[in-house]
């Protein structure tokens, strides 16, 4: 069996820095961001809704419950966080006469924010991002150094980790994944398929980042590079020129590394040759991926934080509040501040952060 490992580097050297995180839900809150024009009647139905102490997926079968449907035909763009306050659209399609759910709604842990109506299901990943507001406690280290690696990773960003919550406790999900692959059984359930086979391409990106934060790279072009947009899926192909070369230093592109699949790599020369050590390494995941027909697609290296801020409520609490693109890890912006961990609560689990 496979031994797998998320001693990633980091990109900054390590500050002398502890803290905890999500003590309680109210100190991590995130909210979708989209732009999305809705409209007075529809095929489907759009709620914003706010909650607490309930993560995505139990909040989507009570949905599917209430309005009488098929739990696949409830859409929402991304997983959020139990333990959190958090704020996400679902969709449910209409067939006849809009559902009652004020049921569901009379519950303290749900707030129906807005609704609407629009054409299509809502697809996991279409949105334009989330709003963290993160609430450290217990902080210890020297408050100077502190603010400073905060305006580093302000005006540099951080490497784009999948954050370790993707691979499940002792990574299940990748274990899950090598057995999916080698016996080539999907499971019947196929949101479990799809979080399994989205683990094990996840586990090759950040083993590829790896080695590019090791040589000093992840944040800048090298020989055969694809440039890609933040939040983005696409990539094309480094051309070496001085629009190019702007644009990269505008900040409107990113480097990127493969998200493994089928099909030709866009990547050449000594990314190319990175990527594809990787998937040597990895065998059982990078041919079970291709072969389970997820297509090659690209990730950006680097994940820029320019409104990045924060205050100091007291000398142990510090506040954090920034913006990320739609599947970036608020996890990954906390590793390179410090040794910043979970709060220890005894109704835990470990939930999806993007």
């Amino acid at each position: 069996m496979t031994v797998f490992s998320h001693n990633w580097p980091t990109a900054y050297p390590k500050l002398d820095m502890q803290a905890e995180f999500r003590s309680k839900d109210d100190d991590f809150f995130v909210s979708e961001i989209t732009n999305r024009q809705l409209h007075e009647s529809g095929p489907h139905l759009y709620l914003h809704i706010e909650k607490r102490g309930a993560n995505t997926q139990w909040l989507a079968r009570q949905l599917a419950n209430h309005a009488k449907v098929n739990l696949k035909d409830v859409g929402y763009a991304g997983l959020k966080d139990r333990h959190a306050v958090t704020r996400q659209w679902f969709s449910l399609p209409i067939k006849n006469n809009e559902p009652d759910l004020s049921h569901l709604f009379a519950k303290d842990e749900f707030t129906l924010l807005q609704k609407g109506f629009y054409g299509v299901k809502l697809k996991r990943g279409s949105l334009g991002g989330n709003a963290f507001r993160i609430v450290l406690r217990n902080v210890k280290g020297n408050q100077a150094n502190i603010n400073q690696r905060l305006e580093l990773i302000r005006n540099q960003g951080v490497p784009n980790y999948f954050g370790e919550q993707r691979f499940g406790h002792d990574f299940e999900n990748l274990t899950q994944a090598q057995q999916l692959f080698e016996s080539g059984k999907r499971p019947r359930n196929r949101q479990k398929a799809s979080l399994y086979m989205s683990a094990a391409r996840s586990y090759l990106f950040n083993n590829m980042l790896a080695q590019r934060v090791e040589m000093q790279n992840w944040q800048r072009p090298i020989n055969g590079e694809v440039y890609g947009f933040a939040g983005s899926l696409r990539g094309f192909k480094q051309e070496n020129t001085i629009q190019e070369r702007d644009r990269w230093r505008a900040h409107e592109i990113h480097p990127t590394c493969a998200l493994w699949g089928k099909g030709e790599s866009l990547s050449e020369g000594a990314l190319l040759a990175l990527e594809e050590s990787q998937a040597h390494e990895y065998p059982v995941l990078a041919n079970g991926i291709a072969a389970q027909g997820m297509k090659q697609e690209r990730r950006a290296t680097r994940m820029l934080l320019p409104d990045l801020f924060w205050m100091w409520q007291d000398d142990a609490t510090l506040v954090l509040r920034f913006n990320l693109a739609s599947g970036y890890f608020a996890t990954s912006v906390l590793r390179e501040l410090g040794d910043v961990r979970l709060a220890s609560r005894s109704d835990d689990t470990r939930e999806m952060m993007e």
